[in-house]
């Protein structure tokens, strides 16, 4: 057990680190928060029934983690935390570059808690549809469609939000 336990933990320790983060905001809390959902994680193993549902199962277990820790945390609200998008590094200089970031973030922070989530499944910790379907309980084809449409969505929010930023700048 240990040594399965020991390949899941190298296995998806990066994509929980950065969904953590992407929900948290910073690296004290996301440090806490990764080591208490591996804990859990690992007092639950044997639990886990198919091998292959090891990634669904462990961001199933950081999602009531994170949302345990915001209602922990009375002053903070649950979508607060998505501040970085993109390492300030990528960024350096490059004007244009800050105006879509700024806008992609109005427009995170717009959609709805469960759109945000499927944003922060998918591209910061790296779940296949299938998996985040799985923490959803919903269909792949339904996670599918829903992605599709919030991609849809998202560009064409980021493109208005653009738009105003060249008229009013």
């Amino acid at each position: 057990m240990k040594r399965s336990f020991a390949l899941v933990y190298d296995g998806f320790f990066n994509d929980l680190y950065r969904y953590v983060y992407s929900k948290v905001g910073n690296k004290w809390d996301t440090d806490d928060l990764v080591s208490e959902i591996f804990r859990k994680a690992f007092e639950k193993y044997e639990s886990l029934q198919e091998p292959s549902n090891a990634k669904a199962w462990l961001f199933t277990i950081a999602r009531n983690t994170i949302i345990d820790f915001y209602r922990r945390k009375k002053d903070a609200l649950a979508g607060e935390a998505m501040e970085w998008i993109a390492s300030p590094e990528s960024l350096e200089g490059e004007v244009e570059q800050e105006e879509e970031l700024a806008c992609l973030q109005k427009v995170l922070a717009f959609l709805p808690e469960d759109e945000r989530e499927l944003v922060k499944l998918k591209y910061f910790a790296g779940l296949r549809h299938r998996e985040i379907g799985e923490v959803f309980s919903k269909s792949e084809e339904v996670i599918k469609m829903r992605a599709f449409r919030l991609l849809k969505k998202m560009s064409v929010l980021v493109k208005n939000c653009l738009e105003g930023v060249k008229r009013n700048g």
